[in-house]
């Protein structure tokens, strides 16, 4: 075949940037040098927006995935929790998200390669298994140490503060139908449900020679409630962290997913971004105008990355994250507008004033102050 596009590397977001393109009548080869299936460490949530996507796609993985409803943030007997505004999310086994798009990009006529690694590019070519391919389009989705990033000379990423996500999955029944946000001075532990009788725990912290059975000790609440369970899976790990690039398409190149930059795990966002941009590039790419994908993929990265700045600068401070926890109890609207905000459902302009006031003052109220506590 001699396709319009070669997507390097075919994890789920290379996936998806193939069926995007098909689904716009262009001929699409994917090339990804492992066999399926394909797992990484992952929070294994995926945001509304993120969901609408795999929709329009064409995949509905419920019954098998778990619908989860909102998020709830909790630490040592605090807790807040908000519904989305519009949809709901989903908790899948990466494995099993791999293979439905796997399965969809077969019948959209999607040429795939596994086990080929991609040995050079160049503009309008690729070379794979000892042949070269003619293209129009080169895509990296080859993840955060891109090769194509580098090939196709795209500036690397700017430096971020680099965190360790570990990932482990137990034979226990959700106990609750929102992702689960626990803090701790140690990090964050992330709770999702993956299906009914199986969740998947992620820890994000920067204590790097701590095993996943020892972090998990350092969150009580689950400790328990994970008490006599089975693990389903080995513990897996990964560096995370947010990095921004200043551009993502060039000259018959584009990037997608973390090989455009990465947000960190906390957000939860890292595969509905990937979704997100991959429609994008396919339509600007359909258009012929890849302008419109760099001003998308800084639009749909833009409040991930702010989110991500704002509860990392919060997490580092317990006396501060316990005044904000009591604030959004106290106003718990908030927590309600800060998510619709967060996936894309609400502007920040449509924050009440009045209802934000209220919680800057039970924020700072005497009684949401504890011994030790510094302004």
């Amino acid at each position: 075949m001699t396709p319009d596009v070669v997507v390097v590397g075919g994890g789920p977001v290379g996936l998806a940037a193939g069926l995007a393109a098909r689904q716009r009548g262009l001929e699409v080869l994917v090339v990804e040098r492992e066999i399926p299936p394909i797992d990484k460490p992952c929070g294994e949530g995926v945001m509304p927006e993120g969901v609408s996507v795999l929709n329009k796609f064409g995949i509905n993985p419920i019954g098998r995935a778990v619908a989860f409803r909102g998020i709830r943030f909790t630490e040592d007997g605090l807790a807040v929790e908000a519904a989305f505004t519009a949809g709901h999310g989903l908790g899948i086994r990466r494995t099993r998200l791999h293979q439905l798009l796997i399965d969809r990009a077969e019948e959209a006529g999607v040429a795939m390669r596994w086990g080929e690694p991609v040995t050079r590019i160049g503009r309008g070519r690729v070379e794979l298994g000892g042949r070269s391919v003619a293209c129009r389009w080169v895509i990296g989705a080859d993840g955060r140490g891109s090769r194509v990033r580098r090939w196709a000379r795209f500036r690397e990423p700017s430096s971020a503060r680099r965190r360790i996500g570990l990932r482990q999955h137990f034979r226990v029944a959700p106990w609750s139908d929102f992702v689960e946000v626990h803090w701790n001075d140690h990090g964050q532990a992330v709770v999702t449900p993956v299906s009914s009788g199986e969740i998947c725990v992620s820890i994000l912290t920067n204590q790097a020679r701590l095993r996943m059975a020892q972090l998990v000790e350092l969150f009580p609440e689950i400790s328990r409630r994970l008490e006599g369970a089975v693990p389903s899976s080995q513990a897996r790990g990964a560096l995370c962290g947010t990095s921004a690039m200043r551009s993502v398409v060039g000259d018959g190149f584009a990037l997608v997913g973390d090989a455009a930059g990465t947000v960190d795990a906390l957000t939860g966002e890292g595969l509905s971004l990937g979704l997100r941009e991959a429609v994008a590039l396919a339509d600007a790419i359909a258009q012929d105008k890849p302008g419109r994908y760099q001003a998308a993929h800084r639009r749909i990265r833009r409040m991930p990355r702010a989110m991500a700045r704002l509860m990392l600068s919060i997490g580092e401070r317990r006396s501060l994250r316990r005044r904000v926890l009591r604030g959004l109890i106290s106003q718990s609207q908030i927590f309600a507008y800060m998510l619709g905000v967060h996936t894309g459902t609400l502007s920040a302009r449509e924050v009440p004033l009045g209802a934000f006031a209220g919680f800057v003052r039970a924020m700072f109220a005497r009684d949401a102050f504890e011994d030790g506590d510094v302004v």
